[in-house]
């Protein structure tokens, strides 16, 4: 086994609820995950239909629905978990929308240091490749259909402010019958 194929891992998710932006179109993950984070930091400090500052979370999540060409705009939507306390009721707020996540299973690869746009593609090929010929790649085709080589999520676990030691994750998803 090469070492690119240790830099991947299997997890399994409880079900859980997000609170998510709509597809934000642009060519730019950095630039898209800002414009999310932003809207996501608003509603947290009190801008939902409660009023209610809610607790912020990690991972920030940017989902992945990448274009045909390097110069077109692909489809990313932000997400932050919802704390336990609000899982049962997340607060609404205008241009959010709350993603209720079943138990679900994720391949992921991680990577140190500030996220690129560039450093995301390297890194979403390098988990495929890990993934290649495996049960879970077969997983992935089933779960996604036509799809499955492309969507992928993006986690990043640091506060902006935090130069060293930064996690950051891809994730493809799937489910396992």
């Amino acid at each position: 086994m090469t070492p690119l194929k240790l830099a991947m891992e299997i997890r399994r998710y409880n079900s859980s609820e997000w609170i998510s932006t709509s597809p934000i179109q642009d060519i730019s993950l950095v630039a898209a995950t800002r414009t999310g984070f932003l809207q996501l930091f608003d509603y947290i400090q009190g801008k939902n239909d409660y009023g209610e500052k809610i607790e912020m979370t990690a991972p920030v999540l940017s989902e992945v629905q990448p274009s045909d060409g390097p110069f077109c705009e692909s489809s990313f939507v932000v997400s932050f978990y919802v704390p336990k306390k609000n899982q049962a009721k997340p607060p609404p707020a205008e241009g959010l929308h709350v993603q209720k996540w079943t138990s679900t299973y994720v391949a992921v690869r991680q990577f140190s240091g500030f996220v690129s746009d560039y450093d995301i593609g390297v890194e979403a090929a390098a988990l495929q490749s890990n993934l290649a010929g495996t049960v879970w790649s077969k997983a992935i085709e089933k779960s996604h259909g036509a799809d499955h080589t492309t969507i992928y999520t993006v986690a990043q676990y640091n506060s902006p402010f935090e130069f060293d030691h930064r996690v950051n994750e891809i994730w493809m998803s799937f489910d396992m019958e």
